[in-house]
């Protein structure tokens, strides 16, 4: 006789009791508390003038006058419209003008333009940087609360923070006493910089929630009822389900590679984009909101579409994982659960056979699955055609090869050059391609740095094995990370098509369910697969395949850590769950109480997880809120970036004046143009450390050469005018001499550029003609 289900069986997470809500507060209280400490606290030691106290009372320097840093620079500027729309303006310069230019505000169209369509991300800026007054104030008081609270935390636990800019117990006290103190008390007011600085934050806790969301739908269980009415083997579940989506949450909160998107506002796009493609990632969604969400996703950063095979797998994944448990569930219902009944157990017997031939099998879940979702399937993909379509009419698809510098992106045109074959190429974006993999589990190869151009990562020449002398050899080891990586991903295609043999089922309705039990836990794997693939396919564009202006970033990396926490979430909690509690008989125990072995084994292995992530995060963070730190920073990971020694020595030749050192700002350029000689951005640094020395004809020289850089050339221009017109103006006859031998020069190196362009338009004319 067949016995039906007294309650709908449901395959949505269960729903948490209040007890369960303290890890999940804790842990957004860690994301907030990760960044506001040091966006609030850190030391600026190439600012100091904002350090200084007003009377008895903390200023919080990073809160009421931070420094933009690097592109940051570009938001904050009031140049950008887009943005900074001035009063004179207001009434005719709308925000609709966004969708016609770029990031930085330049028009589409333009030569000048990088094409970074971002709309979205330019009104989020526009319109969330608190406008009044009260907005200012609150946003304040929170940065100096959270500040303070985990001021006294740390120095409760006896933390050193060598990340802070309290040194005393005076210090320490006028911290306290100015949390609560008006703006207009300090006398200072609350910078839009640390606001646009606050709601990154927001959004990176929004987002480790979804973290946690989207890995309880990824792996969710049917589980009815409380934990009262539950078997041993549902508990056990139930509590994987939670280890896997607070350590999940953990992992993405506390990932270091973050740090570049979340502490430097320019990059929120990579933030948004991410937060809109995962609202979608649900069945249950509507399909409107799929289609409105997905395109405001494609609005925020062109790197969005980028995540679209990967939320399409991800829910693809949801939604069988639903199919499939309702299913089971379904199965065991119809044959019931009294074990003692004896007549049941014959009534079972006997209609095996007939269960196993009425029940769906595994390809027609997959199906339906397929045909569920196939409507958003078609919405995504209209979308993104539709994004592609709009933006290859206006042509801003991909950047104009003039402004890729190598100095950023030194591999990208070394194939148009002649100096690679294909296989270099495949080689070496092999290895870089590694890198985002490796930064995207965690692990540094290289370091942290805002900067990995040139020659930070040396390429990786051929042959690979090469004879260094007469009697040795040498290879470079750096080959060996892409092949460790695919036969780490071979291996985990050859286990999720076999599975392993310890997997646990429910002993009760095991017979019932061993013939499509087998064949959908595969089919469940291989999806899971594909979508920890797909999310790691959102590194695609630094893949070598597609023309970008950016070699290795951190910020590149945001989106593929969706993926990898859940899953690395998932491999830990596995771990964790499997104690010495399984090796016991189910039929003597009642309950699933975790032992005290066992919970002191996993507080030591969650500290162990989270201190060093916590601190790698927290000082990364810290380093983005001063150009010093950052610079340093680079150097200590690129000795041989070419960018970082030129920024750098900008710093002491006079950007930061208490830091002024010629020598050294000298010997930083001179080691950056050692490096690479045509890299002509470096003369106008000379020029402006020899004219400070007093040494005018090294000085004039170099600033003939940066008269000559297509990068310098305006600001040279303007410094040449200034310097000729004093030194003409003596009636000196020795100056007007070396200035008619360098016009003559600058004069010469125009009509040879002149001559080059003929000749490549003629050139290129004549192939015209053969092809049409």
């Amino acid at each position: 006789m067949k016995q039906s289900s007294s309650s709908s069986t449901t395959t949505h997470p269960p729903r948490r009791s209040s007890s369960r809500w303290l890890p999940s507060t804790l842990i957004y209280l860690l994301s907030i508390a990760i960044y506001i400490h040091p966006l609030t606290l850190s030391p600026t030691p190439s600012n100091p003038s904002s350090t200084t106290t007003h009377q008895k009372s903390f200023q919080w320097p990073l809160i009421t006058n931070p420094k933009p840093q690097l592109d940051e620079a570009h938001i904050m500027t009031p140049e950008n419209h887009d943005i900074h729309p001035p009063p004179s303006l207001e009434t005719h310069y709308q925000w609709m003008e966004a969708w016609h230019n770029d990031y930085w505000g330049r028009p589409l169209n333009g030569e000048s333009s990088h094409k970074s369509w971002r709309p979205i991300s330019v009104w989020s800026f526009r319109f969330l940087k608190g406008q009044t007054t009260m907005c200012q104030f609150l946003f304040g008081v929170w940065g100096r609360v959270i500040g303070t609270l985990v001021q006294v935390v740390l120095s409760f636990v006896g933390v050193r923070s060598d990340t802070t800019i309290m040194n005393g117990r005076m210090e320490f006290m006028s911290l306290v006493e100015s949390v609560f103190q008006r703006d207009d008390e300090l006398g200072v007011v609350t910078s839009e910089l640390f606001i646009h600085r606050f709601v990154n934050v927001l959004i990176h806790v929004v987002l480790v929630q979804l973290v946690g969301v989207v890995a309880q739908l990824l792996f969710a269980t049917a589980t009815d009822g409380d934990d009262r009415t539950k078997n041993n083997q549902q508990q056990k579940q139930s509590r994987l389900l939670r280890y896997t989506q607070y350590i999940a949450q953990i992992l993405f909160a506390l990932h270091p590679t973050h740090v570049e998107a979340v502490a430097n506002v320019a990059n929120r796009p990579h933030l948004l984009a991410l937060l809109f493609n995962i609202t979608i990632v649900d069945p249950s969604i509507p399909f409107v909101a799929v289609g409105v969400l997905g395109a405001a996703g494609l609005l925020s950063a062109e790197t969005g579409i980028f995540q679209y095979p990967a939320i399409v797998l991800t829910m693809t994944a949801i939604q069988y994982r639903r199919e499939v448990v309702l299913t089971m569930d379904q199965v065991v219902g119809e044959e019931g659960g009294e074990d003692d009944s004896s007549l049941l157990k014959e009534e079972n017997e006997e209609s095996d056979e007939q269960s196993s031939s009425s029940s769906p099998s595994s390809l027609s879940l997959l199906l339906k699955t397929f045909f569920t979702l196939l409507p958003r399937y078609i919405l995504l993909v209209m979308t993104s055609v539709s994004y592609l379509l709009y933006r290859y009419t206006n042509g801003s698809l991909t950047i104009p090869d003039g402004l890729i510098r190598p100095a950023e992106n030194p591999f990208y045109n070394k194939i148009d050059n002649g100096e690679w074959t294909y296989q270099h190429r495949i080689i070496n974006y092999s290895y870089v391609l590694s890198l985002h993999i490796m930064k995207s589990f965690g692990v540094e190869i290289v370091g942290f740095s805002h900067e990995y151009g040139f020659d930070c990562i040396p390429e990786i020449k051929l042959p690979i094995v090469h004879q260094t002398s007469s009697t040795s050899w040498a290879m470079d080891l750096r080959v060996l990370l892409p092949l460790l990586l695919v036969v780490v991903f071979v291996g985990l295609v050859v286990w999720s098509w076999y599975g392993w043999n310890g997997q646990q089922q429910n002993k009760d309705a095991i017979k019932s369910k061993k013939q499509l039990t087998q064949q959908c836990d595969r089919i469940q794997r291989m999806l899971l697969l594909l979508t920890f693939f797909a999310w790691l396919a959102t590194l695609f564009p630094i893949a070598g395949f597609l023309k970008v202006g950016t070699f290795v970033a951190d910020r590149l990396v945001v989106a593929s850590t969706f993926g990898t926490c859940i899953f690395a979430g998932r491999l830990i909690a596995v771990s964790l769950t499997t104690d010495d509690d399984d090796n016991s008989d189910d039929e003597h125990r009642s309950t699933l109480a975790i032992q005290p072995k066992t919970i002191i084994k996993h507080t030591i292995l969650l500290y162990l997880l989270t201190n060093h992530l916590a601190k790698q995060t927290h000082n990364r963070t810290s380093e983005w809120m001063d150009e010093f730190s950052l610079l340093t920073s680079s150097l200590k990971s690129c000795p041989r970036s070419i960018k970082s020694n030129l920024e750098a020595s900008k710093l002491y030749s006079g950007l930061v004046p208490q830091m002024l050192d010629l020598d050294k700002a000298l010997s930083l350029i001179k080691n950056a143009h050692s490096i690479d000689p045509t890299y002509c951005d470096v003369h106008m640094q000379y020029a402006h450390v020899y004219f400070q020395q007093e040494k005018l004809i090294p000085f004039e020289e170099e600033l003939v050469e940066a008269l000559l850089c297509p990068f310098s050339m305006g600001q040279a221009m303007t410094n040449w005018n200034r310097y000729w017109q004093v030194m003409l103006s003596s009636g000196d006859s020795v100056p007007n001499e070396r200035y008619t031998k360098y016009m003559q020069r600058i004069q010469g190196e125009i009509d040879k550029a002149e001559k080059e362009d003929a000749s490549k338009a003629k050139k290129d004319s004549g192939r015209d003609e053969i092809l049409y």
